[in-house]
C-alpha cells in the first residue's frame, strides 16, 4: 500500500519495480500514465433491416382459433377436452360458452397452467375471446380465397395485396387484429426483401439508414433482434462523425453491407451520436504473459509425483 501510495503522488510511470528477493520477471508493481480519453469510448447501436416472408397457409389461419401468449396454450387445452373430459360440444350458437363447465375448466387450468392469474382465467372463461379469435380466423380463410397460398418473399408486396384483398373483402381489421395476422403468417427470412417502413424526401444516406431502394429513398424497419452496439474508441484529434464513420466503414460495413448507423442514439451530455462511457483494460496494459514450464521439467516433476505415490502404495501394502 506504501508503495502504492508514494507512487501515485509522484506521479510516474513504472515498468518494473522490484522488491527484495523477487525477479524481475515477476514485476510485484508497475504503473503506467494514461490521458482520460483513452479509457473512452462511443457505444454506437447499428441496425439492420427486417426481412419477412409471407404465407397465409391454413395451418396460419387455424391458429388464429386461439389467442396468443399468455392464453393460446390453456386454450388449446380446453378445447381438446371439451368432448371427452367435459362432455360439451359447441354449436355455432354455444362457440365460447364455458359457463356450464367452469368449475372443471378451473380446475384443469390449476393444474395444468398454475401460473395463470385470476384475472387471465376469468378472460378464457368468457366467451367474448373464443368469438373474437373464432372471427379473426374466418376473417383470414376469407383473405386467403382472395390472396391464395402463395409465399411472398417481399413483404412490401404482399402489404400491397393484402389492402387490396381487405378492400376487395370489405373485411376491417383493428390494430390488434392485424398484428394478430401479421404475427401468424410472417415469419423472419434473411433471404427476404427489407421491409420499408418510410419513403423520406431526403437524398439517400446508406451509413444513417437512408437507402435508394427501387428508384426511391427509403428507411427500413429495424430488427430488434440484429441490433448490435460497437464501442469504438475515443481520439480527440478527430470530430466524432469523423470517427464513428470510419470506424464503420473499416469494422463494420465490409461484413454485413445492409447495416447502418443508428443517429438517434446520442449522448445526454454533448448530444452527438453514440453513448459515452468508460472502461480500464487491467489485463490489456498490465497483463505480462508468462511463458509455460519446459515440457521436459514438467514430465520430470510428474515423474517424481509418480515415484512417491508409488513408495507409499508399496509401503501400504508391505
Amino acid at each position: 500500500m506504501a508503495t502504492i501510495t508514494q507512487n501515485y503522488g509522484d506521479f510516474v510511470a513504472v515498468d518494473t519495480l522490484a522488491q527484495d528477493g523477487e525477479t524481475e520477471q515477476q514485476k510485484p508493481f508497475a504503473s503506467k500514465i494514461f490521458d482520460s480519453h483513452e479509457f473512452g469510448y462511443r457505444r454506437v447501436t447499428i441496425e439492420r433491416p427486417l426481412r419477412l416472408s409471407a404465407q397465409i397457409t391454413d395451418s396460419a389461419i387455424a391458429s388464429l382459433r386461439f389467442a396468443p401468449k399468455p392464453f393460446n396454450a390453456v386454450m388449446q387445452s380446453i378445447d381438446a377436452q371439451l368432448g371427452t373430459a367435459f362432455g360439451t360440444v359447441w354449436t355455432a350458437e354455444t362457440y365460447g360458452q364455458l359457463q356450464d363447465v367452469a368449475l372443471e375448466v378451473r380446475a384443469l387450468i390449476k393444474a395444468e397452467f398454475p401460473e395463470l392469474k385470476e384475472k387471465d382465467i376469468k378472460e378464457v372463461l368468457d366467451s367474448k375471446i373464443w368469438l373474437f379469435q373464432k372471427a379473426l380466423m374466418e376473417k383470414a380463410q376469407a383473405l386467403q380465397a382472395v390472396i391464395g397460398t402463395e409465399q411472398f418473399d417481399d413483404f412490401n408486396q404482399f402489404d400491397e395485396v393484402l389492402k387490396k384483398a381487405l378492400k376487395q373483402t370489405d373485411i376491417k381489421l383493428d390494430a390488434k387484429e392485424k398484428k394478430q395476422l401479421l404475427d401468424a403468417i410472417t415469419w423472419k427470412n434473411p433471404e427476404a426483401e427489407p421491409v420499408i417502413n418510410k419513403v423520406v424526401k431526403q437524398a439517400e444516406n446508406p451509413l444513417y439508414g437512408q437507402f435508394s431502394y427501387n428508384g426511391k429513398v427509403v428507411e427500413f424497419v429495424q430488427d430488434g433482434d440484429l441490433r448490435d452496439a460497437e464501442n469504438i474508441a475515443l481520439n480527440p484529434k478527430v470530430s466524432t462523425t469523423e470517427l464513428i464513420e470510419d470506424y464503420f466503414k473499416r469494422e463494420v460495413q465490409p461484413h454485413v453491407a445492409d447495416a447502418w448507423i443508428n443517429a438517434d442514439k446520442r449522448d445526454e451530455k454533448d448530444g452527438e451520436i453514440g453513448i459515452v462511457g468508460y472502461e480500464i483494460p487491467f489485463n490489456r496494459h498490465f497483463y505480462v504473459y508468462q511463458p509455460p514450464r519446459d515440457l521436459a521439467e514438467i514430465d520430470a516433476d510428474l515423474d517424481a509425483v509418480s515415484r512417491e505415490i508409488m513408495e507409499l502404495l508399496q509401503e501400504v501394502h508391505s
